[in-house]
Order: C-alpha cells, then structure tokens, then sequence
C-alpha cells in the first residue's frame, strides 16, 4: 500500500476518512511515474477542443500476495513498485500504455499529423530506432516517432 507519514484530506460532507493500512513509515514505498501531455487545441473560437492530457503511468507491477495478513488474504493482488527502470521496463510502458493512451486520445483533426514523442536523455528511455515501438506506432493509421 503506498502511503505517507501524514495526510492531508479534503472530504465532502458525509465522506469517511480512507482506512490507512501503514504502520511505520519504514514500510513507505517509492514509485516513479511516467507522465504523458501534449499541446492543448483550441478551435476558431477559443474554446478548448483537447487539454493535452494524456495520462500518467505509475512505474509498479500486480502480483499475487504471497502470505495472508490482516488486510488481505493469500493471492489477493496487489501492486508492487518496479525497482530498476531499464530499457525494456521503458520500451514495454510505451508499447503497452502510452501508446494506446496516445491513439484513444488523440484529436480526431489532428491523426494525419506527425505525432513526436520527446523524451529527456535519461539511458533508459527507447532508442529512436527501436523496430518494436515504429512496428506498434505506425498501427492505426498514425505516424508516431520519438526523438530525444
């Protein structure tokens, strides 16, 4: 369960604080996430056709509890944070999840264009020539490249 030490909650009337399953702050984890946003579109008067949300894409993974505990019984799932970000971790999230994000969302006035996907220079981002993500990108009619 990913928590803080202490929070901070804006309820409505009525709504119940959440249950709070941490005991230590030594059991806290750490997850990196991958957040996607493009240029919001607006059309001939003014008004926002598209805000340029994509998504964002926490860095964890589901497995099956291996023990029962208080809050859960064996093989409940629950999510773990990725521990190392490598390449194929990087390639696997823009495949499988930025992707798809990318073409459900996309405006529809705008999939003829060249869609580029910046990345910073971290090692483990996608090469710009990887064969599996121009395969994936190019699916459905988009023109999808990424550039450093």
């Amino acid at each position: 369960h990913m928590t803080k030490n202490s929070m901070n909650y804006y309820l409505a009337a009525g709504e119940e604080e959440p249950h709070r399953t941490c005991r230590s702050k030594n059991f806290i984890c750490k997850v990196m996430f991958l957040c996607v946003v493009a240029r919001s579109r607006f059309n001939s008067n003014g008004n926002e056709t598209f805000d340029g949300k994509i998504g964002i894409f926490p860095f964890v993974t589901k497995e099956p509890a291996k023990r029962r505990s208080a809050n859960r019984d064996a093989g409940t799932m629950k999510k773990k944070p990725i521990s190392s970000i490598n390449k194929q971790v990087s390639k696997h999230f823009f495949i499988h999840h930025v992707l798809p994000a990318i073409k459900a969302k996309w405006p529809i006035g705008d999939r003829g264009e060249t869609i580029f996907i910046q990345q910073d220079n971290v090692p483990c981002h996608i090469d710009e020539d990887d064969n599996d993500f121009h395969q994936a990108a190019s699916e459905g009619g988009f023109d999808i490249r990424s550039v450093s």
